[in-house]
């Protein structure tokens, strides 16, 4: 077949290749609030001091919470306390809990019990279906034998290099037909959460890093916003090891326009140093210092970086670094900054 340009996994293994795909791409819906009680519960930490709020003002927010029960570690996020009796705590989250493999710092707990009841499914799922389809392995066997469902199934976002560019959960197969554009193939209908729908210009950040060279035209990463340009930033991060590295004594200017926002900065400049479609893995203040040890960069027009870096949302978590500590991180690492 053509280049696929998704793939999906069962396990640790392709079941298809696909060319396409219908319905994966709007706006996500979040998922719905879920209640549950701690049971058997010692609280500690934020959540007693949450807990203590609770009993005096009704409610009280609390953010990620972890908790141990006998069954293993559990993530449960944007957190509400609701109140408590005893040793039984009633927390309200996004979603059902997600289980971690280990959690230092867990709150211990007897169990975490549900006790909101299941929203029917056309509220929390909706119908993608993966398109020009090529069935291999167990997917393939069980189509053999007649099967017209299958089990839940991951999803890859692919490059022109068969790399993953992204990959999430996609959820159990509901329908195969022959695929009406694509002869010789199947489309696959999955039962999508709708929790999980991309945003519309992810794709347009995936489609510029297709191929094997990224975008060669400056500042295309400015076309984008959100969450659309933390992901031009992650996939300009994976091409660093093919960019030119930083040349000792070298003097770099920053074009410090539209410099916003933290990942403006690393975009801006990775471009400036790496070059069009680059960034660096590593974004913190000192391990951009360690890569430019030794250059000197000049930041034109940092009065906008040193009005917008770093000053909402300071509730974020991990909170973001101001302009101050982009600055130092970069000379305590021996770069010269000049700010302009």
């Amino acid at each position: 077949m053509d280049q696929p340009r998704y793939a999906l996994l069962y396990g640790l293994y392709a079941v298809a290749l696909c060319r396409d795909v219908r319905g994966l791409y709007g706006d996500a819906v979040p998922p719905p609030r879920v209640r549950h009680e701690l049971r058997g519960c010692e609280p500690r930490g934020a959540l007693a001091r949450a807990v203590t709020q609770a009993i005096v003002e009704g409610t009280a927010p609390l953010g990620t919470l972890d908790v141990e029960t006998h069954d293993g570690a559990w993530r449960l996020t944007a957190v509400r306390v609701l109140g408590a009796c005893g040793d039984v705590v009633t927390v309200e989250s996004a979603g059902a809990p997600h289980r971690l493999h280990g959690a230092y710092g867990a709150v211990p707990c007897g169990n975490l019990v549900r006790v909101s009841p299941e929203p029917p499914a056309e509220r929390t799922h909706g119908e993608v279906t993966f398109l020009g389809c090529s069935p291999r392995g167990a997917l393939r066997d069980a189509l053999a034998a007649g099967a017209r469902e299958f089990e839940s199934v991951r999803y890859q976002v692919l490059n022109r290099m068969a790399d993953s560019q992204h990959e999430a959960e996609a959820g159990r197969v509901t329908a195969v037909g022959p695929s009406r554009h694509h002869y010789g193939l199947v489309d696959l209908t999955v039962a999508f959460p709708r929790s999980g729908l991309l945003p519309r210009r992810h794709r347009e950040v995936w489609d510029l890093f297709h191929g094997y060279e990224p975008p060669s035209a400056p500042g295309t990463w400015r076309r984008f916003t959100g969450t659309a340009r933390a992901e031009w930033l992650n996939q300009a991060a994976r091409r660093a090891h093919r960019a030119p590295q930083p040349a000792p004594g070298a003097t770099y200017e920053l074009d410090g326009r539209g410099i916003t926002d933290g990942d403006a900065y690393l975009c801006a400049l990775g471009e400036t140093v790496l070059g069009p479609g680059h960034a660096f893995p590593n974004g913190a203040p000192r391990a951009l210092g360690q890569e430019l040890s030794g250059c000197t960069l000049i930041w034109h027009h940092a009065d906008i970086a040193r009005a917008c870096l770093g000053v909402t949302p300071l509730l974020a978590v991990p909170r973001p670094a101001t302009f101050q500590e982009w600055v130092d991180g970069l000379r305590a690492e021996g770069v010269r900054v000049v700010l302009d």
